[in-house]
């Protein structure tokens, strides 16, 4: 692509036309079929909305990978007038490998770019930008202004289409020019960017990015990235260890011999071929995973070489698992685990699978939804949890659900409940209300009676050995065979502290996260991790609290509360919208109307004397519409002094005009 020839009008009537809805009426046609070519050829022009083209203006030829783009932009609902660049730093792992790999080449690229304009960036697979190098003073203003920092995520799905995340998506080499991006403020940059993938395992690791401003673009960009990436694949593979490379490669040799579905897992590598991607849904990987760790961690004297064991997958299909240690039994390095049916076949296609072994005509079951009706969220990490609740659902495989306090566990559990089985009894049982074990056990014994309906165990992380004991004896007489008795959850509530892990560690463990009693796992993210999510659940609890009455969050509050780290949860910004919306009936919150600690980012606990000072430091910067010296003499301060603790406690209030 000629970047100085690009026709930066016709892309941006394009984009007008897009946002109007025009293109794609003149994309497919009057007969409802596209009539655009591979290469995004003119299609009939469309009647004009307003704002966009004039009648009969022939429509700009734009690239079918940017077209694709912003419509998968338009589905996530990405505001194009507006950046909203989600920071997500503290869910970045600042010493891994791939990082480590990447930062001798983006030096070496950092000097390559001296004389030039463009600066580098380094994204992991989330589109989280790790590092940013190189670049003149007007690219580094440029990548300032929209937040190409690192600890924020590029995601297509949050910011539109640009060199980072549409590279991850596309799969490829993304070059984005000026108004070929869908968010405004990015129309003056121009970016390449492509993806580094894994020597060995194949899954992308992350992209390398080139930026500058769109009028200093260069075909040679896409070399540079192409150089790059390769030269950290090369890093990469390097870096593996003997045991792991031995390990990746008993892997795939596996693949090699079967066509079926292959994972390995290893103590610091878990890892699935296409056909098992392609084949099983998440809970089938997350069983697998878990036979393969219970092998590994299996005591040395009575670890076997091999393991033959039957699995029911989601789609009721039953497959003969094969475990397979990788090294000698009493130091393996690896579980190699392939699937078959028990026929001793492949494991038949999603297509083969609906119609499933059953005799008799049987309806196939129904999709499992994006989205569990009467739950609110967007992002990736809490559409996955909740289709593996309902997928495990409509399985009734015992369960835990693991997260920290206030995320959603019983919310995430009664949508789904309610989605399969609706009109059916759900019971709920709190272990820290029962403090009679007697008690307790009489009355899990008799839910567990109800065969259709589902039982809730919550608060397990109080529960000591010998009561898990007595609940695994009701739960396996209660569950004689497959697919039969009630559905059985636990919850467990994982502390505050560091992310959510994603399956059960071995080892000297808590009972209540024994494979033996919820075999399946799903572990649902912390709402810092997912600040997607919290555009989607302000209006819903806005309503709930809001007593009938119309009250909605303007911009720049939501801004404010996207910014938040919320320690306590969906819970904790349930009780700070409450708290704003008291009162009121019809409203639009402003950031000032909400709680002072949602204008603090410090990553400390607080004594209650600094809580009581950072409170009053916002509550004047309030007051004094964002001037620190106004605010500064307010609380009868020096200058020096509020900017420090604006600094020490993280104040985030904006300057703005005066209220």
């Amino acid at each position: 692509m000629d970047f100085r020839q690009f026709p930066e009008e016709a892309a941006m009537r394009a984009r007008e036309r897009m946002l109007s809805g025009a293109l794609e009426a003149a994309a497919r046609g009057p007969d409802g079929r596209g009539t655009a070519g591979p290469a995004g050829s003119p299609a009939p022009a469309a009647p004009a909305a307003p704002g966009a083209a004039a009648p009969g203006a022939p429509c700009p030829r734009i690239r079918e990978a940017v077209l694709a783009s912003w419509r998968r932009c338009r589905l996530h609902a990405v505001d194009a007038d507006r950046l909203h660049v989600p920071h997500v730093e503290q869910h970045i792992d600042w010493d891994s490998r791939f990082l480590s790999a990447a930062a001798p080449v983006l030096d070496r690229v950092e000097q390559l770019l001296t004389d030039c304009t463009a600066g580098v960036v380094l994204a992991d697979s989330a589109a989280r930008v790790l590092s940013r190098r190189g670049g003149d003073a007007a690219v580094v203003r440029l990548m300032d202004r929209v937040h190409l920092l690192p600890g924020f995520s590029y995601a297509e799905e949050a910011v539109g289409t640009n060199g980072i995340g549409t590279a991850l998506t596309e799969r490829r080499l993304s070059t984005v020019f000026g108004a070929e991006h869908f968010a405004e403020p990015l129309r003056r940059a121009a970016c390449a960017g492509i993806p580094v993938r894994n020597p060995l395992t194949g899954r992308q690791e992350g992209v390398v990015n080139l930026t500058c401003l769109r009028q200093d673009a260069s075909p040679l960009m896409a070399a540079v990235v192409r150089q790059a990436a390769a030269d950290i694949e090369e890093r990469l593979l390097d870096r593996y260890s003997g045991k792991e490379r031995a390990a990746l490669d008993a892997f795939l040799a596996a693949g090699r011999r079967t066509s079926g579905p292959v994972l390995l897992v290893t103590p610091t590598l878990r890892t699935a071929n296409t056909e098992a991607v392609r084949l099983l849904e998440p809970q089938d990987l997350c069983q697998a995973g878990a036979l393969a760790a219970d092998l590994l961690a299996a005591p040395a004297g009575s670890r076997r070489q091999r393991v033959d064991v039957s699995l029911r997958l989601a789609s009721g299909a039953d497959v003969r698992v094969r475990c397979t240690l990788v090294g000698p039994p009493d130091r393996p390095i690896g579980c190699v685990v392939g699937m078959t049916t028990a026929e001793g076949q492949e494991v038949p296609t999603p297509a083969d699978r609906t119609s499933g072994t059953r005799t008799g005509p049987q309806p196939p079951p129904a999709p499992l939804p994006a989205q569990l009706p009467g739950l609110a969220g967007r992002s990736p990490s809490w559409r996955s949890a909740s289709r593996d609740v309902a997928s495990a659902c409509r399985q009734r495989l015992p369960t835990r659900v693991v997260g920290e306090a206030g995320v959603g566990k019983l919310a995430l559990v009664r949508a789904a409940h309610h989605w399969v089985r609706p009109r059916k009894r759900l019971h709920v049982l709190d272990l820290t209300a029962h403090h009679d074990t007697t008690d307790l056990l009489s009355r899990t014994e008799e839910a567990l009676r109800d065969e259709d309906g589902t039982v809730v165990l919550q608060h397990l992380e109080v529960a000591d050995r010998e009561l898990m004991s007595r609940l695994e004896t009701l739960l396996t007489g209660a569950r004689r065979n497959r697919g039969t008795g009630p559905w059985v959850v636990g919850l467990y509530t994982a502390p505050g502290q560091g992310p959510v892990p994603a399956v059960a560690p071995t080892g000297d463990e808590p009972p209540a996260l024994d494979s033996a009693v919820f075999p399946c796992t799903v572990a649902v993210a912390p709402l810092r991790y997912r600040p997607e999510d919290i555009r989607d659940l302000v209006p819903a609890l806005l309503a709930r609290h809001g007593r009938g009455g119309t009250v909605s969050c303007t911009p720049a509050a939501m801004q404010v509360l996207t910014r938040c780290d919320w320690p306590g949860n969906v819970r904790h910004l349930s009780r700070v919208l409450q708290q704003a919306a008291r009162g009121r009936r019809q409203a639009d919150l402003q950031p000032h109307d909400l709680a002072p600690e949602c204008h603090s980012s410090c990553r400390r606990t607080l004594t209650p004397w600094e809580a009581a000072e950072r409170d009053a430091i916002v509550r004047a910067l309030h007051d004094a519409a964002g001037n620190r010296d106004a605010a500064a003499r307010q609380l009868g301060i020096s200058r020096a002094t509020i900017y420090r603790k604006i600094r020490l406690y993280g104040v985030t209030v904006a300057p703005a005009r005066a209220r």
